[in-house]
């Protein structure tokens, strides 16, 4: 029985070497990228059967593949392949050591950084494998470009990138690669696995941990590569030797780990890594606060020296600013988050106002909104524009609040003197807004949501202006308005056919409306338009129908109806559309 298992599982492994093999084999050819989910399936398969050779293969395709086609960071692409490496090591696979030595000289290529891709290449070739003549003749092939490629340019400022094992680099290049690299990130999670990348190169070791210290919750926290992802760890800031660290100021320098009684070694048994040294150094901010720890695991060519500790404290100097400001500058990012949502909901709340004022209406401003939206999309608006939009078209109408009930849900027509009051609303809306403090971003919604009466040959309301004198967000909601109003029932009307409602606005187009924008909503889908009047109903749309909905733009719906050059049978479309139309009750 357990000889039967063990042999089902030598198949799986066996099936499972030759799938990634063939993905290897595609990544040299370098014609198309194998998919990556179908990897990361052979990945957890890997770790399931324990095969560690296998699983940093699968981890080296994937770091490369995500750089190489998938714009993946560069610095997440090395923790992945870095950690590859390592198991590479610890299974003592020749094969995956030669694979992840290739796969990171080509990203280094990439990234033009020759010598250390060639450097790389070298370590690759030396590895003799009794079947991998073709990839050494590929390694060779490749190098050759390299050094051709490295003769055409002169790198002055390549990025910080993998170290060879005995060969660490000057501390006064390796400070200053550090400061350029950091200077410029405001990502925390980014900039935790820069600097740790960073001091691990400059300092020649295995691994490299950034901490930094949560002082509301009394913890130390961090991003670290499990597997593929990188996911946050954190524990009280008293515990182990960061804690013992951040809570003394000391630097622990640690010669033999497992001779170390403040050491813990569950870490390695749960692991399988093999602990030899350790720098641990608090991190201070410019008032000599601790803001977090530097954990630097197992100087590759001896024990960490001095000089080792003086080069972390100039370092640590340059990340605790970065850190801390990249702290700040998300602090600030939330905050302004929060303003943004209390601001939302500020105008949420207005636009509610006005439903309340009128149950018949309910829902207008709504609509109006998402059609507007629609029209932002087509026109590819920026998203500060479409949302200065919004906040405008949720609030054209606030100004019914100072409309008398009488005249706002009067049935039946209007008396000149009662038109005249109802067309105070525009001024109105435009004296509300125009008294609500908003940051300069938002600083024409009270022109634009005012502006929706004004007709583009400048018989509108209030101001009568006319043409490009109206805001471009005026001229939207004038076309969102008008449509809303027509295609929804109303106290002294019911609502018109579909066909009459896109007339109007054709017919509109270059008096009562900017005729670029009346082209743009009738070039919306049929879909969308649905979606936007059954949006406060029950009715649900089926899959078949939103299909060939999609298929039909607002004015081939117009034209279907009124028979111009269309065939009989092209009559489904409209049937639909006004399935759906004809039940909504607003």
């Amino acid at each position: 029985m357990v000889k039967t298992i063990e042999t089902a599982k030598n198949n799986e492994i066996q099936e499972l070497d030759n799938c990634l093999k063939h993905f290897f084999d595609m990544v040299l050819d370098d014609t198309k990228a194998p998919k990556i989910a179908k990897i990361e399936q052979c990945h957890k398969k890997a770790i399931s059967l324990k095969a560690f050779d296998l699983v940093s293969i699968s981890m080296s395709l994937i770091g490369y593949i995500g750089y190489r086609w998938h714009q993946e960071r560069y610095y997440k692409t090395l923790n992945i392949l870095n950690d590859a490496h390592y198991l590479a090591n610890s299974s003592n696979s020749l094969l995956a050591l030669k694979i992840n030595l290739y796969l990171m000289g080509q990203i280094e290529f990439l990234e033009q950084n020759y010598s250390q891709s060639l450097e790389l290449m070298d370590a690759a070739v030396q590895i003799k494998l009794s079947d991998a003549s073709d990839f050494d003749e590929k390694i060779s092939s490749t190098k050759t470009r390299i050094e051709k490629t490295n003769k055409q340019k002169v790198i002055s400022s390549a990025p910080p990138t993998f170290i060879p094992e005995n060969n660490q680099e000057d501390p006064l290049i390796a400070l200053l690669k550090v400061g350029r690299t950091i200077a410029v990130e405001t990502n925390i999670d980014t900039l935790l696995t820069i600097i740790a990348q960073e001091i691990k190169q400059a300092l020649n070791a295995d691994r490299c941990t950034v901490f930094l210290l949560d002082e509301e919750k009394n913890e130390l926290w961090s991003k670290v590569a499990l597997g593929l992802e990188m996911q946050e760890i954190r524990f009280a800031s008293n515990l182990g030797l960061a804690g013992h660290v951040a809570t003394t100021g000391e630097t622990v320098n640690i010669k033999d780990a497992y001779t170390d009684k403040r050491f813990n070694k569950e870490i390695d048994m749960q692991t399988g890594y093999k602990t030899k040294t350790i720098l641990c150094m608090p991190i201070r901010n410019l008032s000599h606060q601790i803001v977090g720890v530097f954990q630097v695991l197992n100087k590759k060519n001896g024990e960490f020296t001095q000089k080792d500790e003086d080069l972390l404290i100039a370092i640590g100097s340059s990340a605790g600013i970065a850190l801390e400001n990249a702290n700040l500058f998300n602090k600030q990012k939330m905050l302004i988050e929060e303003q943004k949502q209390l601001f939302s909901s500020f105008i949420d709340t207005l636009s509610a106002s006005i439903d309340a004022r009128d149950k018949i209406t309910s829902g207008h401003s709504k609509r109006v909104t998402m059609y507007a939206s629609l029209i932002c999309d087509e026109l590819n608006m920026d998203e500060k524009e479409k949302e200065v939009i919004k906040h405008a078209s949720l609030l054209h109408d606030i100004g019914k609040i100072g409309i008398k009930d009488s005249i706002l849900q009067k049935e039946g027509k209007l008396t000149s003197e009662e038109y005249d009051h109802i067309k105070q609303h525009a001024n109105i809306t435009h004296d509300i807004l125009g008294k609500i403090y908003v940051s300069k971003q938002f600083k024409d919604v009270a022109q634009i949501a005012s502006s929706h009466h004004e007709r583009y040959d400048g018989k509108g309301y209030f101001l009568g202006l006319s043409g490009e004198q109206i805001p471009l967000g005026g001229r939207i909601l004038a076309v969102c308005d008008v449509f809303d109003a027509i295609t929804s029932k109303r106290h002294y009307r019911s609502k018109m056919e579909i066909k009459d409602a896109i007339k109007i606005l054709i017919d509109g187009a270059n008096t009562h409306f900017d005729k670029k924008i009346v082209d743009v909503f009738l070039s919306i889908t049929c879909d969308k338009i649905i979606n936007v009047l059954t949006c406060d109903s029950n009715i649900e749309i089926s899959q078949n129908d939103k299909l060939l909905l999609e298929k039909y733009k607002l004015c081939d719906l117009y034209a279907i109806i009124t028979k111009q050059g269309c065939e009989i049978q092209k009559e489904t479309p409209v049937q639909i559309f006004n399935k759906y139309y004809s039940d909504i009750s607003n």
